[in-house]
């Protein structure tokens, strides 16, 4: 039983036994909770992972024997292993097997990304190396559409990232070619309704984005990142209600941009170390100080407005980036004790009196809870 049906149940004696909630209003909830049960058992997961094993089986086998085999012969079997998951797939949809039937389109998926490797090491294909990989996400992505799998676009997802960061590896360069793939998956997830691939599409963008300030301008334009996430953090909180009434979507896109905005000024401030120097007798830097004091009034703001409209998944997360944020700083800081110690104090007083603001407003009335 998942956790929010647990806690349903629990809400449904209270209710009975206030007398808010009939035993028929009752049933009629603990119905609608059976019929609405996520399809993420443990059957289709297993399934899952036996495909991707089976995947690997076989192209581990292949690639063992291949020297010994004729090409006419290799060619055979990967055709074979790829038409045979998906004819496996037809069947198991006739016989409305639907997870595993996915599961043995994600087989064919990975079927078709060793076929393309192993064909193009047959005959010796030169070329641009991502470019196989951009293949393997366009026959995923098309699969996605012929079938409407969500095993399939969740394999473009992951391929389209692969493909985006292999690029931009060996040309030091943005890799705005990224979009127009993502676009298309992005449009292939609202398509299918499967709102799971709504967020692999946010997660996918903010993998991209994140090591953005890399590749701009002077390759440590971190703050437009920043600002990107804090201009989507915006545009959730005082478009909200515009966004949700086509798509329960802005408590997500204010999480989603809080994580981008917390890595726009976290990685300059702890991990691009070229940006600007630091003695190590004083760790202190006015940029450090400026960093920190931003990043943390923009966590804290987080915070309250993801308090104030009951949006958990913020919440968390402005947690979790607040707890780095302030570890980095010691971890920097060290051996500066005294200086750390008054940044600390400060830091608790502000967050203290937060706190006290955030209890007064808790007191005025619970908002509707919105998770991310």
């Amino acid at each position: 039983m998942s956790w929010y049906r647990h806690k349903v149940e629990r809400d449904l004696a209270r209710w009975q036994a206030a007398g808010w909630v009939s035993e028929a209003g009752a049933g009629a909830i603990r119905a609608d909770l059976v019929s609405r049960r996520s399809p993420f058992g443990v059957a289709p997961i297993f399934a899952m992972l036996g495909a991707i094993l089976f995947g690997c089986a076989v192209m581990t086998f292949v690639a063992a024997h291949w020297t010994g085999m004729s090409k006419l012969l290799r060619l055979a079997l990967l055709l074979a292993g790829l038409w045979g998951c998906y004819a496996a797939a037809f069947d198991l949809f006739r016989r409305q097997l639907d997870a595993f039937a996915h599961a043995a389109v994600l087989g064919g998926i990975a079927m078709f990304g060793a076929s393309i490797m192993l064909i193009a090491q047959m005959y010796h294909i030169e070329g641009n190396p991502p470019d196989a990989v951009l293949t393997w996400a366009l026959g995923a992505l098309l699969t996605t559409v012929l079938v409407r799998s969500p095993a399939a676009l969740a394999a473009t997802f992951v391929l389209a990232v692969v493909w985006s960061g292999y690029e931009r590896t060996l040309a030091d360069a943005p890799h705005w070619q990224f979009l127009p793939l993502w676009g298309a998956t992005a449009v292939a997830a609202a398509w299918l309704g499967w709102r799971p691939g709504l967020h692999l599409a946010a997660i996918s963008l903010v993998i991209w984005l994140i090591p953005l300030g890399f590749f701009l301008l002077d390759h440590h334009a971190h703050w437009i990142v920043a600002a990107v996430g804090a201009l989507a953090a915006l545009v959730a909180a005082a478009a909200g209600a515009a966004i949700d009434r086509r798509i329960a979507a802005s408590a997500a896109l204010f999480a989603y941009a809080v994580i981008v905005t917390f890595a726009g000024l976290y990685v300059p401030a702890f991990l691009d170390e070229s940006l600007f120097y630091r003695a190590p007798d004083a760790p202190w830097t006015p940029q450090l100080v400026l960093l920190a004091v931003l990043t943390l009034a923009l966590l804290l703001a987080a915070m309250l407005w993801a308090l104030r409209t009951g949006n958990r998944g913020a919440l968390w997360l402005a947690y979790g980036g607040f707890a780095l944020e302030v570890f980095s700083l010691y971890v920097k800081t060290f051996g500066t004790l005294l200086n750390t110690s008054l940044f600390f104090l400060v830091a608790a007083l502000v967050v203290s009196a937060l706190a006290w603001a955030a209890y007064k407003l808790h007191r005025r009335g619970p908002p509707a809870e919105v998770s991310a």
